[in-house]
């Protein structure tokens, strides 16, 4: 839900002046054994997927 409402004030302005939050700033991490990880700035990975597949919408 968080991503429409940045997404929307973003197209009107800054978002902060709608008292909706900074977007986070992640990093992309390719483990050696392959897969991929998101983590904020210096911290561990919040989000893993080791086998991750492309998906057609």
């Amino acid at each position: 839900m968080r991503a429409r409402e940045w997404v929307l004030a973003g197209s009107y302005g800054d978002p902060s002046d709608y008292g909706i939050p900074e977007l986070p700033t992640w990093r992309v991490c390719r483990p050696d054994r392959g897969g991929i990880a998101f983590a904020a700035r210096g911290r561990q990975p919040f989000i893993a997927a080791e086998r991750p597949v492309t998906v057609r919408r």
